[in-house]
């Protein structure tokens, strides 16, 4: 209580007034979680003034990223709603390759999943499974081709992977 006006004035010197009150909210959230690490006296509201500057900064990064991301989309057009005979026959492909992928061994499988419905990179794979950057690539590539081949599509495989949305919605992973 006794430092609440003095957050208040530091954030609103700061923030557009639209924002205080959900920064106050997290600065003292903050607070309350890290009690036992807050020093006594007068430390008490440098130290506070620590926390409301990490927020602050962080409330600033999350417009940026925000704004960033309105620049991005204005100049984008909006998704063409297809037609149902678009969507059944979209289904019915994404129902091909996940019976092929349900034929994948295992790994096979996460590491297609990993590489076209999360979109990691090689590198960011490799990671994930807790193996080296070149071997994640090698892992991938004959994936690859075991779902070419599953699909009847031979050496000249396209990559074709169900809709993730199709999959959230009910379709088998």
């Amino acid at each position: 209580d006794e430092n609440f006006a003095a957050m208040r004035n530091y954030c609103l010197r700061r923030l557009p007034v639209s924002e205080v009150n959900d920064a106050m909210a997290e600065v003292f959230l903050v607070v309350w979680r890290r009690i036992d690490d807050a020093p006594e006296g007068v430390d008490a509201q440098l130290w506070m003034y620590g926390v409301a500057r990490n927020v602050v900064r962080n409330t600033n990064r999350s417009a940026t990223r925000r704004s960033r991301l309105g620049s991005r989309l204005s100049g984008q057009r909006p998704p063409v709603d297809p037609g149902p005979e678009s969507l059944v026959i979209r289904r019915s492909e994404d129902r091909e390759v996940l019976d092929a992928m349900a034929r994948l061994r295992p790994a096979d499988q996460e590491i297609l999943r990993l590489s076209v419905w999360e979109e990691l990179t090689n590198a960011e794979i490799a990671q994930v499974l807790g193996i080296e950057a070149h071997a994640a690539t090698m892992r991938l590539s004959r994936a690859r081709n075991r779902i070419a081949k599953a699909l009847g599509m031979g050496k000249q495989h396209r990559t074709v992977f169900p809709d993730p949305q199709y999959v959230a919605e009910g379709g088998e992973q």
